[in-house]
């Protein structure tokens, strides 16, 4: 058997997260299953036009606009030599709904980042995205959350398979600071809102003096909010970190701020729920999925509340360490194995018995 991955950026791509984890995931269940793999994605800076990577083809043409329409040319011209063909919709799909060897993943739908990523000229691209969506509506579809599953029920989707995102487990020696210590981890770009994060720090501040907060990771807003909050005492920006860097510093930690304006299903929660860290975040779609209130952490609306529910918590050591251990046992639930499982039993059951017949 052989297949087709259609997405924009791939596992190499810097600009990569959630969802091109997950897409790797799922490759590498198909290759331990004899299933060859093949990954059209855009360039990127220093990328090769074609390389393996981990036993996966990876083919790179355009940038993340025109590289839709480049994938679409090449499944036209290689479509035969393909068993299946999966097209994964970020904003905007590969137009394969034509196609019948081929199946939807999409993590979340882009809705209100138009608007924060490219300012509001851009909000008629709600409707254009709703619009291309729902051209897919008849096709077998992968989603990693109730959220984006119940958003693409009211879109007249019949056919969905909720598979979750996973984590690696490892084990690491947490010691965490003695004085309340705050972080924000992820990409520093509107959708996002590490300012939120930086808000929520600086109101806790003026209750506990002493307290800190680490930003790990880069971004769009990066220099904006590095010289904005240069005299701020305590605020410390780290840059990118690798894994396992990123999770030593993350489990020095008490809470994991999680301001985003929506998430697929948000792994940096799991990963700080990992290491002992509960979770503060919005209540928005993919948040809702992955924190459950009062076992890995809170949802909240806003940053008032935020701040009422980081001080109450802290001021109930026994709360909070209680809070700590039942976000570690959550955490075990969710593995990149059982996702890989998942998705290998799905493939089986449902396509490729159809083209071996």
């Amino acid at each position: 058997m052989r297949v087709l991955i259609l997405n924009r950026r791939d596992i190499l791509n810097p600009l990569g997260g959630g969802a091109e984890r997950f897409t790797f995931e799922i490759a590498k269940a198909m290759l331990q299953n004899n299933i060859s793999v093949d990954w059209f994605s855009s360039r990127f800076k220093n990328s090769k036009s074609e390389e393996i990577f981990e036993g996966i083809r990876i083919i790179r043409k355009g940038n993340e606009f025109f590289v839709h329409f480049f994938g679409l040319i090449y499944v036209l011209r290689n479509y035969k030599t393909y068993d299946l063909v999966i097209d994964e919709f970020n904003g905007i799909g590969f137009f394969t709904f034509f196609l019948k060897k081929s199946i939807l993943i999409i993590h979340q739908l882009y809705q209100e980042f138009w608007i924060y990523e490219m300012g509001k000229f851009f909000s008629f691209m709600k409707f254009v995205e709703k619009f291309f969506l729902k051209l897919y509506k008849n096709k077998k579809t992968i989603t990693v959350s109730k959220s984006t599953y119940d958003e693409l029920k009211k879109l007249g989707f019949n056919d969905i398979e909720i598979i979750s995102n996973g984590i690696d487990l490892v084990n690491i020696e947490c010691k965490k600071s003695q004085e309340l210590k705050l972080c924000f981890l992820g990409r520093l770009r509107r959708t996002k809102n590490p300012e939120d994060a930086i808000r929520i720090f600086l109101k806790v501040k003026e209750i506990y003096k002493d307290v800190q907060m680490v930003i790990i990771g880069t971004g769009p807003l990066e220099n904006y909010l590095r010289n904005k909050y240069s005299k701020i005492e305590n605020l410390y920006f780290l840059g990118y970190l690798d894994e396992r860097k990123k999770l030593e510093e993350l489990c020095k930690c008490h809470f994991l701020i999680v301001p985003s304006i929506r998430e697929g299903w948000g792994i940096v929660v799991i990963e700080a729920n990992m290491v002992f860290v509960p979770v503060i975040g919005y209540d928005v779609p993919g948040l809702r999925d992955s924190i459950k209130n009062g076992i890995n952490g809170f949802l909240v609306k806003n940053v008032e509340e935020a701040v009422n529910r980081i001080i109450e918590i802290w001021n109930k050591k026994e709360v909070y360490e209680s809070l700590c251990i039942s976000s570690w046992e959550y955490a075990l639930n969710f593995s990149w194995s059982k996702t890989r499982e998942k998705f290998i039993n799905f493939l089986l059951n449902y396509y490729f018995p159809k083209v071996s017949q």
